[in-house]
């Protein structure tokens, strides 16, 4: 199974952190040359609050495993804007939008 490492970079005023798009699915009952599919690494996820949203890129946790749909975590890439622009971004990226 390929392992991936998220790379930092620091430049002179700005800094990134480089994720893959995807990530291989891997199920802990199989044999690896019986392992197939990829998940996406992020899900967008918008938050609705009482008085408030909050909107951003959180984590995506395979479930494939377990015949279960995928979940995500918590927010880890906050999002500063407006939610129809980060709907769009979810769209442009090609990933999954869920709200609760």
């Amino acid at each position: 199974m390929q392992i991936y490492v998220m790379k930092i970079e620091k430049k002179k005023d700005t800094i990134t952190f480089e994720f893959p798009l995807e990530s291989p699915r891997y199920n802990p009952y199989m044999e690896d040359n019986e392992q197939h599919g990829n998940y996406p690494v992020f899900t967008c996820l918008i938050v609705r609050h009482d008085g408030y949203d909050e909107m951003g890129f959180a984590n995506t946790i395979d479930m494939n495993y377990a015949d279960k749909e995928d979940q995500f975590s918590d927010i880890i890439v906050q999002w500063d804007g407006e939610e129809k622009e980060f709907i769009e971004k979810c769209r442009e990226l090609e990933f999954g939008l869920q709200i609760i």
